[in-house]
């Protein structure tokens, strides 16, 4: 019997996820915690416990994507990638990490480049934004500080964080810059 209630469970959770994923593909959403939420509705479920990871939604994403557009997709992230650098660039003197879809793939023609940045550059982060006549708008997500910065063609979230909470997944420039020409061969 437990192990019954087990598989529904897991089965739920794998169609929360894939549902999402989906959302997140075709309607643009980019936030996980939004997406899991309008999935579990459309599918009669609870929300919370119980939810897919946000790398669960990741890696139902980029296996959507593979399977239903795998040129396009590779364009895509090789595109995004090489805005990130230019971008990680341009804010260089901050030390931006990138962070998000475009380190694991699982992007869609909707994903923002994330970066992060240490909190306490802030005051400067937004002084250079404005000598430089860079269109931004200051957000609060999850809780968090962040700046959306206005790009063309992707527009960049950067996160204001403390050290200690820095997202596991992250690439400096250097790795990025490696990753890219990886990718390239």
């Amino acid at each position: 019997m437990a192990a019954s209630r087990e598989a529904r469970a897991l089965h739920a959770r794998a169609r929360v996820a894939d549902l999402a994923a989906r959302f997140m593909a075709e309607l643009g959403l980019n936030d996980h915690a939004q997406a899991k939420r309008k999935a579990a509705r459309q599918l009669g479920l609870p929300e919370g416990h119980g939810m897919p990871s946000n790398e669960e939604i990741d890696a139902a994403l980029a296996e959507r994507q593979a399977l239903f557009q795998p040129e396009e997709q590779s364009a895509l992230l090789a595109g995004l990638r090489v805005q990130a650098r230019e971008v990680m660039r341009a804010f260089a003197r901050f030390d931006p990490a990138l962070t998000g879809a475009v380190i694991t793939g699982a992007i869609s023609e909707n994903s923002l480049i994330e970066l992060e940045i240490a909190e306490d550059a802030s005051k400067d982060f937004e002084q250079f934004l404005v000598n430089q006549g860079i269109a931004y708008k200051v957000q609060d997500r999850a809780a968090r500080m962040a700046y959306l910065v206005y790009s063309e063609p992707t527009d960049v979230l950067v996160r204001l964080v403390n050290p200690g909470t820095r997202q596991a997944l992250r690439l400096s420039l250097g790795r990025l810059e490696k990753l890219i020409a990886e990718t390239d061969q």
